[in-house]
């Protein structure tokens, strides 16, 4: 089975990891790695737990590494348990001890197993022992390459005097035994990521003493070129093959990763070379650190991590054309991509937001809403316009479109007859669209105040109108087609200011419809519901007041709440401009 793995860290909110889990899988990507550090396994253990489920929940393939635990692993992650046992940490070759526990010091390996069981615990499919290593001098603080551990009263015992090379590796494969074993007797899987490195004082020269290690499933290694000022082809393509002829020779899968973090774009040609060479040595699992290119974390980004992100995705995941994916899979990947339009939208929140005031403005001057828009964003206008009118009981939002596919480049059809009290508000996905472009063109000549929204960055719709509204949503899951995340931020876009203008302009109490238009037996009932609600009266008062009031549940809650008939309730109402809090200003706070 061919396998595409991602890491996954940072989150520990679930709603949000959901929302990425559904993408990784949507992307095509068969596995994930969560990081369980120490300060997971303190405070969010059953978070953990929760996010491994909802990882099988979409289909993917988990592993979870010891993010950090001990400095002994790889992670950025700090280590708690190296403050409290300052005893069974490592003693460099000059006698400093140093934060990072001993492979040898029995406490340490019990530490270990425990947060080993409560990986198992947690639901997922491998224990990925991630790049176990000696201590590195300067992860823990200290500019000498020369120094190394451990000469600890452990390790000395054991090498019987003098601790080697030798023993240092084999003490290492050792804790890897004790940990893979403790594992596989719980019924867990182990996966042990191996540095790039078979030379030095912190490489394993034997890869078969660990690659045979009962209990082993999986042997890995990550050759990130660029630490190691490598050609990606070569270095990568060596270590692969040394991988592939080690994992054949035990029985074990190959898996190797990829990076993506720190890369630009220029780096995407090594990026796509170090994957075909992983290929080429027989290795059909495999994996990058980490989601979106590491984006969300300083340290690692790059300018260039979305390019980076997508380039490794295309690589990795080799994805089929859309027509040859299943049913489920098409369904998650257009609903993952309509995921993205709320946070589009909310980008454009203050754009939005001065939109609505400036239009509510020209509104209480007696003004008009337009929408204009020609093909899909013209019937969302015209849908939104349309639902406004039962809806808040007014006639100042109205829309000028074309259905016409053809019409759309005419950018002298649209006739709008507006002043300058009016507002005129174009939609349209490109931006570029004749027919709107040309419409807001005459209205800002008789002087109307003029919206552009538009689905893309620095449009032309956008520089033609007074005010701006970009709702960037990104490639579309077919090209081309609009109507897709680009017309539902539209439609989020146009429901947003036609509600925010109306509840500015009176036609709500609280959140309550108050200003619906009663034309049959379900809005009758929602008018008298809102009645109820606005003024907690008892059933009998409340279908006084709306009788006398002839069904309108602006004069009867006013009526109600001001306790006058519902002649004075209409007076007061009509002073206060339709807006019942001001109506009722002087009895109700």
């Amino acid at each position: 089975m061919s396998r595409a793995g991602v890491s996954y860290f940072g989150v520990r909110i679930l709603r949000h990891v959901r929302r990425d889990l559904e993408d990784i899988a949507a992307r095509g990507f068969t596995s994930v790695l969560h990081t369980f550090s120490e300060n997971d396994l303190v405070y969010y253990r059953g978070t953990m737990g929760d996010i491994v489920s909802a990882s099988h929940d979409v289909g993917l393939e988990v592993q979870m590494c010891p993010w950090g635990v001990g400095r002994t692993f790889g992670g950025e992650a700090e280590s708690r348990w190296v403050t409290m046992h300052p005893e069974a940490c490592q003693v460099l070759d000059d006698g400093r001890r140093v934060a990072t526990g001993c492979f040898n010091q029995p406490a340490y390996r019990a530490f270990c197993k425990e947060w080993a069981d409560a990986a198992v615990e947690c639901g997922t499919d491998y224990v990925f022992w991630d790049e176990p290593h000696w201590t590195v001098p300067e992860h823990v603080g200290i500019d000498d390459k020369e120094r190394w551990a451990c000469r600890c009263d452990v390790c000395r015992e054991l090498a019987g005097g003098e601790v080697t090379q030798e023993f240092r590796e084999a003490s290492l494969v050792d804790f890897l035994r004790e940990m893979t074993a403790h594992v596989a007797a719980r019924g867990g899987k182990n996966t042990i990521c191996v540095l790039p490195l078979t030379e030095g004082s912190h490489g394993i020269k034997d890869w078969d003493g660990v690659a045979a290690l009962p209990g082993l499933d999986v042997f890995a290694t990550d050759p990130y070129w660029k630490n190691f000022d490598e050609e990606p082809g070569a270095f990568v393509g060596r270590f692969a093959k040394l991988l592939s002829e080690t994992a054949v020779r035990h029985g074990v899968r190959p898996q190797l990763w990829v990076p993506s973090f720190g890369l630009t774009g220029e780096d995407i040609p090594d990026l796509e070379a170090a994957i075909v060479a992983t290929r080429a040595a027989g290795i059909d699992d495999v994996w990058t650190w980490g989601y979106e290119a590491c984006g969300h974390m300083t340290h690692l980004a790059t300018p260039d991590a979305p390019l980076v992100w997508e380039a490794v995705t295309r690589a990795l995941t080799r994805r089929p054309e859309l027509e040859l994916r299943p049913t489920r899979d098409l369904v998650r990947s257009i609903n993952v991509g309509d995921a993205t339009v709320p946070d589009a939208v909310a980008r454009a929140a203050d754009q939005i937001a001065a939109a609505v005031d400036a239009i509510v403005a020209r509104l209480e001057g007696g003004g008009r809403l337009v929408y204009v828009g020609a093909g899909t964003s013209g019937r969302i206008a015209a849908s939104d316009a349309a639902e406004c009118g039962p809806t808040f009981s007014t006639d100042l939002i109205t829309a000028v479109h074309t259905e016409a596919e053809a019409e759309e480049d005419d950018a002298e059809l649209a006739q709008l007859d507006v002043g300058e009290r009016d507002v005129v508000l174009g939609v349209s996905a490109s931006g570029r669209t004749p027919y709107t472009l040309g419409a807001l063109g005459r209205a800002r000549a008789v002087g109307a105040l003029t919206i552009g929204l538009a689905c893309a960055p620095g449009s032309e719709l956008a520089r033609a109108a007074d005010l701006a509204i970009e709702a960037d949503v990104g490639l579309e899951f077919i090209s081309g087609s609009t109507r897709m995340k680009a017309g539902t931020a539209q439609k989020l876009v146009l429901n947003t200011i036609s509600t925010v203008t109306m509840v500015k302009l009176g036609k709500t109490f609280g959140n309550l419809m108050v200003d619906v238009t009663p034309t049959n037996e379900k809005l009758r009932s929602r008018a008298r519901t809102a009645v109820a609600l606005a003024t907690a009266a008892p059933d009998d008062a409340v279908s006084a007041a709306m009788a006398e009031a002839d069904g309108n549940a602006k004069v009867a809650i006013v009526s109600l709440l001001a306790g006058v008939d519902a002649d004075t309730a209409r007076s007061r109402l009509s002073a206060a401009r339709g807006v019942i809090r001001e109506a009722v200003a002087d009895v109700v706070g």
